[in-house]
């Protein structure tokens, strides 16, 4: 995620019990999509004929170069009908990834259950990475077409990109309480630092599909990582 927005969310610097974790882990996982009135069982399946079209468009294209008519026929409707969905390619794009980042937060809240604060931070890392390895296309579309634009704040997207924060910003808020991560450095730093190396990870193997095994080298990374925290802690003890 982009350290831009790693500023954009500031929770109090107090840790929170596991109530209030499950509570943002359940606010961040279901997190309402875009309003809509399309109600009609059929409506709906078109809708996921036009998101899993456009994906595919997107991912092999770009935003830029993609057309609605090219994203129609992937979808196996007209044109006219996916306007009746989406007013722009734009606003399918910013609404494209959702839904992949609510089930990334729901498998997120479920595998993180009783474990430690260090055990949650270095899941969570490690799971973006393999996230993105499991959804290489919608990974390509997100870290390397929307993750980047300025336009994103004006989205509802914004709000899921900040809860990906919000989740680290708990988590080192935690391990500063425990001691292993030193409390006198800026939080939004230490955040930055946790999701830029994660990130240049992740896109690095979306361009150059390098390094080879994408979760060997997040795992590796986020070991990395949280290990320069608490030697960094440990020496100012």
């Amino acid at each position: 995620m982009p350290a831009k927005d790693v500023m954009t969310a500031q929770p109090p610097m107090v840790p929170e019990s596991d109530n209030g974790w499950d509570s943002l882990l359940q606010e961040i996982s279901h997190r309402p999509k875009r309003a809509t009135e399309r109600k009609q069982d059929r409506s709906k399946r078109t809708e996921q004929q036009i998101l899993t079209g456009a994906l595919r468009v997107f991912a092999r294209d770009g935003i830029s170069r993609s057309r609605i008519a090219d994203i129609a026929a992937e979808a196996g409707i007209s044109a006219s009908t996916l306007y009746e969905y989406y007013k722009s390619k734009e606003d399918l794009a910013y609404d494209l990834p959702l839904s992949h980042l609510a089930e990334f937060f729901e498998g997120y809240h479920v595998a993180a259950a009783n474990k430690t604060t260090r055990e949650r931070l270095l899941l969570y890392l490690v799971m973006s990475a393999d996230y993105a390895r499991e959804h290489a296309e919608w990974a390509r579309l997100f870290y390397l077409e929307i993750w980047p634009s300025v336009f994103v704040t004006d989205t509802d997207l914004r709000h899921s990109i900040n809860d990906f924060t919000r989740v680290l910003l708990f988590l080192v808020n935690e391990a500063i309480a425990e001691g292993w991560i030193a409390r006198d450095r800026n939080i939004y730093e230490t955040v930055a630092m946790l999701t830029g190396g994660i990130n240049q990870i992740i896109i690095t193997w979306l361009l150059y599909r390098k390094p080879r095994n994408l979760t060997k080298a997040g795992n590796e990374m986020a070991e990395r990582l949280i290990a320069v925290l608490e030697i960094e802690a440990h020496a100012k003890q």
